[in-house]
């Protein structure tokens, strides 16, 4: 088996450049093979080399401070595990996206007219978010699209939770007005919970 892997790794190794330095090279020889295994053992074969190219990329830029000898395989292993997990939060972002996208289709067997509705609300209400002030639909944008929590949104914009709260029920409400001023019609109930 590390005969196999060596093969693969010498094959790799011969097309770096030369000016590759000697440190990093013996970094690549010595544990691609064990990355790239780790990262097919929790992605699949599709997506594990371009993740093991992300963890030597991280290498490669902060080859200063890799540990020397046999805590460098720890120190590879540890980028492997943050890289797979941002890996999954990406792939479950665009599932979650995807699922609500394929929710605003329209039901096979849904009236024409009743699509046509539905289809000219979603445009008037992205063309009420485009009047919006840039911080308003930032704040929408996080709480909606990312589903962030206000405590998320209050770290992402360097603000407190309160005060983004106040900002996300003042955006809703402020969406709500350009979304009417557009011709759009709110339901009584979403007009009540929007005030909440």
């Amino acid at each position: 088996m590390s005969g196999h892997s060596h093969g693969v790794e010498g094959a790799r190794s011969k097309s770096a450049p030369a000016h590759v330095p000697a440190s990093y090279r013996r970094l690549y020889e010595a544990y691609y093979g064990r990355i790239l295994a780790y990262c097919i053992r929790r992605v699949g074969r599709q997506d594990a080399e371009d993740l093991a190219a992300e963890v030597f990329a991280v290498a490669w830029r902060r080859l200063d401070v890799v540990p020397q000898g046999g805590a460098a395989m720890a120190w590879l292993y540890g980028v492997a595990h943050r890289v797979v997990l941002r890996h999954w939060r990406t792939r479950d972002r665009r599932g979650r996206l995807n699922t609500r996208l394929t929710s605003l289709a329209p039901e096979p067997a849904a009236n024409p007219d009743a699509i046509v509705v539905r289809h000219h609300d979603y445009e008037l209400v992205l063309a009420a978010a485009s009047r919006l002030r840039p911080r308003d639909r930032e704040v929408l944008q996080l709480a909606l699209w990312e589903e962030l929590s206000h405590d998320q949104i209050a770290t992402v914009l360097d603000s407190s939770a309160p005060a983004v709260r106040q900002r996300f029920h003042r955006a809703k409400r402020a969406l709500a007005r350009e979304f009417e001023k557009l011709g759009g019609i709110i339901p009584t109930v979403a007009q009540e919970g929007g005030e909440s």
